[in-house]
């Protein structure tokens, strides 16, 4: 679920204007992908009567208990804004966070993980009442949209058993705000995005005496290129991770906006689209699970798809046939269609075509969940299934949960998305920041990577991340750092139940694994 995409590109479709983020060419949420956005100046906060915006949060300090599998936790939630000045000691942005820490440790040794959603221009409360903190939005078991009204319930897989836990929300999103609408360009941009975030840290290191604690990021979607860049940022300014967790993360959009020439978007979409395809009973019997299909098409890539899409125009008929042939096998589309397409189904034809004969549409954020079509024609969806399932539970519930639970009072609207456009990006290439983490992975000898995905994600699919890995330029060594995990659900992996349960798990041991690094 949680996107819009790129260089200009979007990872996601179209944005509700307070849903995950999504967006066209350009970004992600919550990792959303970008996809059109408003373009009215980001709003900085509600005026005071003297008429200057009013972006200042007064901060909330609660004291709870959850009682989780492993025993009763106590935990203190501290809800409020760090400010971050310009040389002149002047308030340029207030980032807004809620830090969950467990009363009685060690900070010398309980480690604290930064988390983020993406983007770019989504708020953090999908990581936050979805999967890390001690309350979550109530779904059912399989992600779908459950009856309303929503109330947040205890989160038995909270990271909180095993770190500290800042969820922040990035400049113009959530409850932080920029102080006047001319400074957007000053933050509002992947490097400039990546600074804010690199202050933020500093800052609240440094407020809350938590230097001798081991680090960790966690970024979804478009959080995959701030975390990518935000890793090897901080290294930078003298601050070393132990750990990165890039959850349906991205950092490269070069293999999620396609365009003329550009085949590594149809290499990084096929396996997840043959997962869905899966996961509707398009394929008959032969494919037996998902990871055994996901890993047959990733061979019948390196081995014959690549290279026939390589060569282009140049193919024979016969060829065309023969890659068409396994295309309809893997995809569940016909002979027919795939040919007609040129061998390159681009996801967003994928979402509608898949179960046209059903007048259905299957989500972007998660192949699984389905909507209902108007009519059984047509090249777009009317919306995305897997959003729409998540947008309003999750909404209803931060709000309220800030409100009642951590005790926040205060005018500001709390934004789902916000307006961050126009988005900064490098001009005449595509945003990357794998470059980024390359250096981080080379310079510091124990850091290490951990790529959390989806089988059903079509904004930031599997085989994408991979592909972007593997043209980083690492030895056997540094390559050796980086693991992944899969889930039989999409982008927000943790909406449906035993992906939860797993999330939790696989990232607990990633950061065991991470302090035990000599």
């Amino acid at each position: 679920m949680l996107q819009s995409l790129i260089c200009s590109v979007v990872l996601l479709g179209t944005l509700p204007a307070q849903g995950p983020e999504q967006g066209p060419p350009g970004g992600f949420q919550g990792g959303r992908a970008r996809q059109g956005r408003p373009t009215t100046p980001a709003p900085t906060g509600e005026a005071t009567p003297s008429g200057s915006p009013n972006i200042e949060l007064s901060p909330s300090i609660t004291k709870h208990t959850i009682n989780l599998p492993s025993g009763p936790l106590n935990y203190t939630a501290t809800a409020a804004q760090i400010p971050l000045r310009n040389d002149n000691g002047e308030v340029e942005c207030r980032m807004f966070y809620v830090a969950y820490t467990k009363d009685g440790e060690d900070v010398r040794k309980r480690p604290v993980t930064f988390a983020f959603n993406g983007g770019p221009g989504s708020a953090t409360l999908w990581l936050h009442m979805g999967a890390l903190g001690p309350k979550r939005a109530p779904m059912n078991d399989d992600g779908s949209l459950p009856k309303p009204p929503y109330e947040s319930v205890d989160n038995m897989e909270s990271w909180l058993d095993f770190t500290d836990v800042v969820v922040i929300d990035a400049p113009g999103t959530g409850y932080s705000r920029l102080a006047r609408p001319e400074l957007a360009s000053k933050y509002f941009g992947i490097r400039q995005d990546i600074s804010a975030f690199t202050s933020f840290i500093r800052e609240f290191l440094g407020e809350h005496q938590r230097w001798r604690s081991p680090l960790f990021v966690a970024g979804e979607s478009y959080g995959g290129i701030r975390g990518s860049g935000l890793s090897y940022s901080l290294f930078r300014s003298g601050i070393a991770l132990n750990g990165f967790i890039s959850i349906s993360g991205t950092s490269n959009y070069m293999t999620l906006d396609g365009m003329r020439g550009n085949d590594s978007t149809y290499i990084g979409f096929l396996p997840s689209m043959a997962a869905c395809a899966w996961y509707h009973h398009k394929l008959g019997s032969r494919f037996k699970t998902v990871d055994a299909l996901v890993r047959e098409t990733q061979d019948w890539i390196d081995k014959e798809y690549a290279s026939a899409l390589e060569r282009g125009d140049s193919l024979s008929a016969k060829e065309k046939d023969h890659v068409a042939s396994k295309l309809s096998e893997y995809l569940g589309l016909s002979k027919k269609y795939c040919l007609g397409s040129n061998l390159r189904i681009t996801e967003r034809a994928f979402f509608r075509e898949l179960l046209r004969d059903e007048g259905m549409t299957i989500g972007r954020y998660d192949g699984r969940l389905t909507g209902k079509e108007e009519t059984m024609v047509g090249e777009r969806s009317s919306g995305d299934p897997s959003d729409e399932a998540t947008t309003p539970p999750f909404t209803s519930t931060v709000n309220d949960y800030l409100q009642r639970d951590l005790k926040i009072d205060t005018t500001m609207r709390y934004l789902n998305s916000g307006n961050v456009r126009p988005w900064e990006e490098p001009e005449g290439s595509y945003g990357e920041t794998a470059s980024d983490l390359r250096n981080c992975i080379a310079k510091n000898p124990t850091f290490k990577v951990l790529y959390c995905c989806g089988y059903y994600d079509l904004a930031c699919p599997l085989n994408a991340t991979i592909y972007t890995v593997n043209h980083m330029g690492l030895n056997d060594e540094q390559r050796s750092r980086i693991s992944y995990e899969y889930y039989p659900a999409g982008h927000m992996m943790y909406i449906e139940k035993s992906s939860r349960k797993k999330f939790h798990d696989d990232c607990a041991q990633f950061v065991k694994d991470c302090l035990a690094s000599k």
